[in-house]
């Protein structure tokens, strides 16, 4: 009974390296990912947006944030002003970036999105980064955390009680969509 066993055994092992040899080789564009770094994103629960599963890589054309923005409110959302601090091993703050990104997101909704943080020099493998968020635009109203980075510099120190205030004012420039009016000929 053992030496049954053992012979069918040999038969599965055999058939499963030759499978393998037989196997297409991956692209090399698969095998090939490069290494991505988680990013801690400190949420103010006051704004309408959050982000999600933050993880920053380098590519081709610079480093990209690669993360789902999730809307959390009842108005369409436009754009985002974001801060990343890069953290030395030690808690030194290295480095402060600041951007702008088109974000269009339906109310109540998470979408995935790239962002694209302009860094200059290079990163080190013992680099901690921290997102969070300054601004959120939205078609009506416009949300500012005022003292965002101190809280985010907090929340990279270990200081999860800081919050910074939010303020809402409207949205001047982007709150009525543009209307176009057919125009009538008449004969």
């Amino acid at each position: 009974m053992n030496t049954i066993r053992c012979v069918a055994l040999r038969a599965c092992l055999f058939s499963l390296v030759a499978a393998s040899f037989n196997a297409p080789a991956m692209p090399a564009s698969r095998q090939e990912q490069p290494p991505s770094s988680t990013v801690a994103f400190f949420d103010v629960p006051d704004l309408p947006a959050r982000v999600d599963e933050p993880k920053l890589r380098k590519s081709d054309q610079g480093f990209v944030v690669d993360c789902a923005l999730a809307n959390r409110s009842s108005e369409q959302l436009l754009g985002l002003r974001l801060i990343m601090l890069v953290v030395d091993h030690s808690g030194k703050l290295r480095s402060r970036i600041t951007w702008t990104e088109e974000s269009e997101l339906p109310s109540y909704s998470i979408k995935a999105f790239a962002f694209h943080p302009i860094m200059k020099g290079e990163l080190r493998s013992t680099d901690q980064f921290y997102l969070g968020l300054d601004e959120v635009i939205g078609r009506e109203t416009i949300w500012r955390a005022i003292g965002a980075e101190k809280a985010l510099r907090a929340y990279s120190r270990g200081q999860h009680d800081v919050t910074p205030e939010v303020r809402a004012v409207a949205n001047k420039f982007d709150r009525f969509p543009v209307l176009t009016v057919p125009l009538l000929i008449r004969h």
